[in-house]
């Protein structure tokens, strides 16, 4: 926030508002972070637009404080992920992280399993670029084999 006094009796506030890039569901709250990890909102109404991060190891949740993950580079894969999403224009409706790191992304009817965080940016550019092919289909889209130096790659998709 920025107070700029421009009188005697007046003065200018510029409030500067942090994009929210996900939330965990913590007791009956939703917990919305930032892009640095930091809890920025609390609601009992879940945002639309807004992926749902399933997976991960908290012990509480503190308002206007970063998420206490234990678990450092699963943090770093989720912020790292959210990121990418934002980068790529791309909406989910919830993300996991499983126990051994493998992250699956929820799009409507539609699961597009990553693996593991290794190439975020080149799995969702291939995403993005077959979105318009496999939207309004249920399925799992299998992204987890993306390799960038191979041109040539095939993708699974299972329907449902």
């Amino acid at each position: 926030m920025d107070i700029y006094i421009t009188g005697i009796n007046s003065a200018d506030i510029i409030v500067y508002e942090k994009s929210v890039v996900g939330c965990v569901k913590y007791m009956s709250s939703y917990m919305y972070f930032d892009k640095d990890g930091i809890v920025v909102e609390s609601s009992n109404n879940f945002l639309e637009g807004i992926p749902l991060i399933d997976g991960l190891d908290f012990g509480r949740v503190v308002l206007y404080e970063k998420l206490p993950i234990s678990n450092e580079n699963v943090f770093d894969q989720m912020l790292d992920i959210t990121q990418v999403l934002v980068g790529n224009d791309i909406t989910v409706d919830k993300i996991t992280i499983s126990s051994d790191n493998n992250i699956t992304l929820y799009i409507g009817d539609i699961e597009v399993y990553l693996g593991d965080s290794k190439e975020l940016n080149g799995k969702i550019g291939e995403l993005r670029d077959m979105w318009e092919k496999i939207k309004g289909l249920s399925g799992i889209l299998y992204l987890d084999n993306y390799n960038p130096l191979n041109e040539n790659t095939t993708y699974t998709f299972k329907k449902r």
